[in-house]
């Protein structure tokens, strides 16, 4: 089929603009490239008619503390690791977790006039990271963890968090599966232990 001289310029410049968008998107190994994995997470939900206050009063009873100040002290001269693990040790609390942040969405809401119970803890451990991001770096994406305290529409305390066994389990490391697992353990520990009466 023979094109007139209008629609082969535009054909030439449709290829000029494909090729450069191709260039742009990392095709040339110059841009970044971007891939997505699809892997599937377990959602855990305990519900209680314990009060909010004293559900989060008894999780946060079982955390330590986070002292990043301590932290990056320990972490400056590492000629004696055993201290500086000791170090870590002493931030633990009963559940072998330490609290690195407490958002309250609830106080949040207030903003749009409405009065909520909801609460986010950023809970975990340098010390179960490192036995993970030794054999997976990439598992420092998810750690620490993130759990949810709320009272729902059933007017019960709800806690939620994402199974560690099946976040961490995308990478199909061994080593990491076994740390996660005993994750999954102790933070079912530390809910269970806050929903008793």
């Amino acid at each position: 089929m023979e094109m007139s001289p209008a629609h082969l310029a535009g054909l030439v410049a449709f290829l000029a603009v494909g090729m450069a968008a191709a260039s742009s998107s990392g095709a040339d190994g110059a841009g970044p490239i971007r891939s997505v994995t699809i892997s599937s997470t377990t959602h855990v939900n305990f519900k209680s008619s314990k009060p909010f206050d004293a559900v989060t009063a008894a999780i946060e009873k079982q955390l330590g503390k986070f002292d990043a100040m301590a932290f990056g002290s320990a972490m400056m001269n590492l000629s004696n690791p055993a201290e500086a693990e000791a170090t870590i040790h002493a931030m633990e609390g009963s559940s072998g977790f330490m609290l690195f942040a407490m958002r309250d969405h609830g106080q949040l809401l207030g903003l749009k006039g409405k009065k909520s119970f909801d609460r986010q803890y950023e809970i975990g451990n340098p010390l179960f990271a490192v036995e993970m991001t030794q054999a997976e770096l990439r598992a420092g994406e998810y750690a620490p963890l993130r759990i949810c305290v709320y009272v729902g529409e059933d007017q019960l305390t709800h806690v939620d968090y994402d199974l560690p066994s099946t976040v961490f389990g995308r990478f199909k490391s061994a080593q990491v599966d076994k740390v996660a697992k005993e994750l999954d353990q102790k933070l079912e520990a530390l809910i269970t232990n806050a929903l008793r009466d």
